[in-house]
């Protein structure tokens, strides 16, 4: 299950950035507003730590319109591993962003799916293993420019799980396209 998803996730890393064509970024202005419209749907990805990944993850998001505001999606994989224990994830998420030009302001829900092993070296040898699915709220500031290039995420991101809370704080790089 996870080769499959691994090759899954990594074909479409590679499939986004198969278009061998020239993006057209316009201005589109109306009666109060002006907003930026491009050729096709604004996508990055990109490196969390922290966050709804939970530790380490990779991300894909991509805008629904042809705009860098608005509604969007996350999806990625994410994995922790030290001495005796390893964790791996899958969030996923809707997100909305408001602002203009290349800030704003990111609000987001989702679910992320958690796997963790550990294994005791030290002591008897016992070994034990679980998984759980937990809601996640992000709240932060993004920097996404409509030409594409260097990509920022920071902020905070409260993880729901059996009737308990944590709150989880978020950073993430990479590119846009």
């Amino acid at each position: 299950m996870k080769k499959i998803t691994l090759a899954s996730f990594f074909t479409l890393l590679i499939t986004a950035f198969s278009f061998a064509q020239v993006d057209t970024i316009r201005l589109k202005s109306g009666p109060g507003h002006r907003t930026i419209v491009t050729d096709r749907a604004p996508q990055a990805i990109y490196f969390g730590l922290g966050g709804s990944g939970p530790i380490f993850s990779a991300n894909y998001d991509r805008r629904f319109a042809k705009k860098l505001n608005g509604f969007g999606f996350t999806a990625g994989l994410g994995f922790f591993g030290a001495t005796g224990v390893s964790i791996f994830s899958v969030p996923v998420s809707i997100n909305y962003l408001f602002g203009k030009q290349n800030h704003f302001l990111e609000l987001g829900a989702g679910l992320t799916y958690a796997s963790a092993a550990s294994y005791d070296f030290v002591n008897d040898g016992s070994s034990g293993s679980g998984s759980t699915i937990f809601e996640h709220i992000n709240l932060g500031y993004r920097y996404q420019p409509a030409t594409g290039g260097f990509f920022a995420r920071v902020g905070m991101s409260p993880l729901f799980f059996e009737g308990e809370y944590i709150t989880s704080y978020y950073l993430g790089f990479g590119y846009a396209f």
